[in-house]
């Protein structure tokens, strides 16, 4: 992530924000802070700006170098602190649309994240201040026009404060109850954890810096609030390699399939057919898997190498799809590689080496291409270690992947050798 500038860092979110930004890898250049006191968090790459006067917050951060091309707001308080509701619309209202007006007419930043509220949008949301605050800030910095726009809306945040919330210590007892006695997902759907929200916004940001955002105006409601931002494993099983009962092998020719892939969720995939040839897949669960494929492309394909077949990691769902109630199951693979044009027809072979996740459903478009593109991660980040990836990809690789190169006509010769 390039130039970054937080707003709220010593607040509980935004300090967790700050923490995140300093204790990423990807983050390889300056963090800059304006607040009233100074963070908790120190850093090499961190440069806090102390001052007092908010009124003079914006001309700070138009003024900040490098000017950041990505800008956290974690701006709130409340009316007990704030002294009343109109002290409280000024600082989480009209200085979070100061600063995001400057931040994009003074500064050009790109991308700006906003930690707004859940319910900030409905009929009763309507009539009350605190979530009109809201409301009114989101719509303002998707007025401005940012090429990119992401809103969080947690549910009640977790975390100890240095000053509690007026029966804020009650309700999160509650809420943390309800995840011991119910489980982790009643909690969730009521209340996240402050790291988690700012794990979120992390993570949404870099997602947006790489171009996959699944919408200019992005806004995650609190389970996807909740995807992004728990520590999900990023690499499956151990180092030496798969485990039985992988790998498993799949092949046949690419048939079309449900023609959403590259239209619905730009995420291109190749169909396989799903019949009584494979024999092991109606004993595994439907989700998503991970591995190796080959493809023989013609000569003619723009893409062809010069070899009959050539190898690329893929990512899989094995299943029904519920978000698209599919009544057939169906192999949906998406292979990790840019392709100029199709290749129905072609002959495709799979060394499926792990399971990532089992399938779900999803309350929008946003939230499955979400988690499509952390799957897809997933399986680089699985494929990139030796014990998973043939010699051919990945130096001193030590995955067994004769068959995927095997020569169509030397499987003929084969089968022909057990026949006789």
């Amino acid at each position: 992530m390039s130039a970054t500038a937080v707003f709220g860092s010593t607040g509980l979110v935004g300090s967790q924000i700050l923490s995140t930004l300093l204790s990423t890898p990807k983050n390889t250049t300056t963090i800059q802070t304006i607040s009233r006191r100074a963070p908790s968090s120190s850093g090499a790459k961190l440069q806090a700006t102390i001052e007092p006067d908010t009124s003079l917050w914006a001309s700070k951060l138009a003024a900040l170098s490098p000017a950041p091309s990505t800008v956290f707001s974690a701006l709130g308080t409340t009316r007990q602190a704030a002294g009343g509701i109109a002290n409280q619309w000024k600082i989480d209202h009209d200085l979070n649309v100061e600063l995001a007006k400057a931040a994009k007419r003074q500064v050009g930043t790109r991308t700006f994240v906003f930690i707004s509220s859940a319910g900030s949008s409905g009929v009763i949301a309507n009539r009350l201040p605190y979530t009109q605050m809201k409301q009114g800030v989101e719509k303002a910095i998707e007025d401005l026009g940012f090429e990119q726009s992401i809103i969080l809306r947690p549910g009640l945040i977790l975390g100890d404060r240095e000053v509690p919330h007026q029966g804020g210590p009650l309700l999160i007892g509650v809420v943390r109850a309800l995840g011991r006695w119910i489980g982790q997902g009643a909690q969730d759907r009521w209340g996240q954890e402050a790291d988690v929200i700012a794990r979120a916004a992390v993570h949404a940001a870099r997602i947006a810096e790489e171009g996959k955002a699944p919408a200019k105006h992005w806004v995650l409601e609190c389970a996807d609030i909740v995807r992004l931002g728990r520590n999900e494993p990023t690499i499956i099983g151990p180092a030496t390699g798969p485990e039985p009962p992988y790998p498993y092998r799949m092949e046949g020719k690419v048939i079309s399939g449900f023609g959403r892939g590259s239209k619905e969720l730009g995420i291109p995939t190749a169909n396989l057919p799903v019949d009584e040839s494979v024999s092991w897949i109606s004993d595994i669960p439907s989700g998503v898997y991970f591995g190796w494929a080959s493809l023989a492309l013609p000569s003619s394909h723009p893409d062809f190498l010069g070899h009959q077949f050539e190898l690329y990691p893929m990512v899989m769902s094995i299943g029904y799809n519920p978000f698209y109630k599919n009544t057939v199951r169906s192999a949906e693979v998406h292979v990790l590689q840019k392709f100029k044009a199709d290749f129905y027809g072609c002959q495709m072979r799979l060394l499926i080496t792990g399971f990532i996740r089992e399938e779900k459903d999803y309350n929008g478009l946003e939230a499955l291409i979400a988690d499509i593109e952390f799957d897809c991660e997933v399986a680089r980040r699985s494929l990139q270690r030796v014990g998973w990836a043939p010699n051919e990809k990945v130096e001193g690789g030590k995955l067994d992947y004769g068959w995927l190169l095997r020569r169509l006509d030397e499987e003929e010769e084969q089968e022909g050798e057990k026949k006789a």
